[in-house]
């Protein structure tokens, strides 16, 4: 297939213009990429994000049609697997790389940029073991490891809940625009919608320092909040009484990709129980789910062991569950 023939369908693809047949031709042979390397190249990187977003998002839309009222679905469509492959071949072939306001910072490593999601908030694990509850219409990048770094460093745009795990001697520090997190462990949220003037900064547990290109803006605690001002290049800080900044957390989720032991990690956050995984070799089996803001727990757990080849007892009172291989 001629290359410039495949550059013009991949353009049309990010405009919205592609013919159906145009659409299945990107959607379904992702083989195409890898083969005609030099035609994906040849894009700007704006539209290399584009694309990855869009063919990633044909996912997740997959993944909404299929579990409207389910919590678990095993995706054998044919469709989500021929997206998921072109999604992954354009993560292999498109080398990425953190972008910041300034230009000489970047990491030299590949990184995971999520994809935007309109509907649902996602759990992700970054390599590190921390925890993060990502908004929908929000994305992160962050690397494939942090290895060799001296430093732990990703890149939000929208709003995100971190629950980072406590490493001294390697700092972790969120970039929203101009301003910079600093924390060692600790949690805590960010919101720094696109659009919105002020990016908002709310600790709900240990020490977090938040600065701009210029100067340390405030070292905040348990309960304290800084607002910056990006087109004032001003801050305020105060202290808040609630935690109504968190509600958003509660809303539906989307757990992709994530072990068994991760997704319980999750549930006992959120049931407010502890469980335990018996057979350590179902710890690492993943699946791929949809949480409804309003399941119960035991549909959760439920739905968990019926796809997963697993079951769960209840010990005392509700308060612990087991996970037992069948």
């Amino acid at each position: 297939m001629h290359k410039l023939f495949l550059k013009e369908i991949l353009q049309k693809y990010l405009r919205g213009d592609a013919t159906n047949e145009e659409q299945k031709l990107v959607e379904s042979y992702y083989q195409l990429f890898d083969d005609e390397r030099s035609v994906f190249e040849a894009l700007s990187t704006d539209e290399k994000n584009k694309l990855k977003s869009a063919l990633q998002n044909k996912i997740y839309d997959s993944v909404l049609k299929e579990n409207k009222k389910g919590f678990v679905i095993k995706l054998q469509n044919p469709l989500f697997i021929r997206i998921a492959a072109a999604v992954l071949a354009l993560l292999f072939i498109g080398s990425i790389f953190f972008i910041s306001d300034k230009p000489a910072k970047k990491v030299a490593i590949a990184s995971n940029v999520t994809p935007v999601h309109l509907t649902q908030n996602r759990v992700i694990f970054l390599p590190d073991g921390s925890t993060v509850i990502l908004s929908a219409k929000s994305k992160l990048n962050y690397p494939s490891s942090f290895d060799g770094m001296k430093t732990r460093e990703v890149f939000l745009e929208g709003q995100a809940f971190f629950d980072i795990k406590h490493t001294a001697a390697k700092p972790f520090i969120v970039h929203t625009g101009k301003l910079k997190t600093t924390v060692i462990g600790t949690a805590f949220n960010i919101k720094a919608m696109p659009g919105d003037v002020n990016i908002t900064v709310t600790v709900k547990r240990g020490k977090v320092k938040v600065a701009d290109d210029h100067k340390v803006l405030g070292v905040i605690i348990l309960n304290q909040q800084i607002t910056y001002d990006t087109k004032k290049i001003s801050a305020d800080m105060k202290t808040v009484e609630n935690e109504k900044y968190l509600d958003w957390k509660e809303q539906d989720l989307l757990l992709d990709n994530l072990t068994i032991s991760e997704v319980a990690a999750m549930l006992e956050e959120r049931y407010k129980v502890k469980i335990i995984i018996s057979d350590r070799s179902k710890s690492s089996q993943r699946f791929t789910a949809s949480f409804s803001k309003n399941e119960t727990l035991e549909k959760a757990l439920n739905s968990i062991c019926t796809f997963n080849d697993v079951s769960y007892d209840y010990k005392k009172d509700k308060a612990l569950v087991i996970i037992n291989s069948k």
